[in-house]
């Protein structure tokens, strides 16, 4: 199923990138999206954040494969360099440890908006017979929200500091 959404920032794309890539950050956003657990590796523009989430809200024939608790795994790598525009560009992937369900997902973080314009764009996977149409049903939402959170953490984690 495609993943499509758009997040707009107050800051430009390079800041944007090293707020992503901050590891204090990071811990803010894993909080904010309700993780139980979680821990977080920066290395330089490449992040791995893995998460520990419950599964409450989710419908019962997705929990049956997950229980009460889930491990999502996302690694991110933005490209060294600015695209002529200003733009900056990241490639992401999710996985859910011991459940056959995926995101790839291209971000493209462009200047506009009096900051920067957010475009996530890719695709989740279930790969479960017959149900694994509802289950990436059943998941992009919760993909699209997580999305979201990550600008509240940012005004969240800038007014901490």
């Amino acid at each position: 199923m495609d993943i499509e959404t758009t997040l707009s920032w107050p800051v430009g794309p390079d800041d944007v990138v090293a707020v992503r890539c901050d590891h204090s950050y990071l811990e803010v956003l894993c909080r904010r999206t309700g993780a139980i657990e979680h821990d977080v590796q920066v290395d330089g523009l490449s992040t791995t954040v893995t998460r520990v989430m419950p599964t409450e809200g989710f419908p019962d024939f997705a929990r049956r494969l997950t229980g009460e608790r889930l491990t999502l795994v996302e690694r991110t790598t933005w490209a060294a360099a600015a695209d002529a525009d200003g733009s900056r560009r990241a490639e992401v992937t999710m996985h859910v440890d011991g459940a056959p369900v995926t995101s790839a997902t291209t971000v493209v973080v462009r200047p506009g908006g009096g900051g920067s314009v957010e475009t996530v764009s890719g695709r989740v996977t279930a790969k479960v017979p017959l149900i694994g149409g509802r289950i990436e049903k059943a998941v992009l939402p919760a993909l699209e929200a997580a999305a979201a959170a990550q600008v509240d953490a940012y005004t969240q984690w800038r007014t901490a500091r």
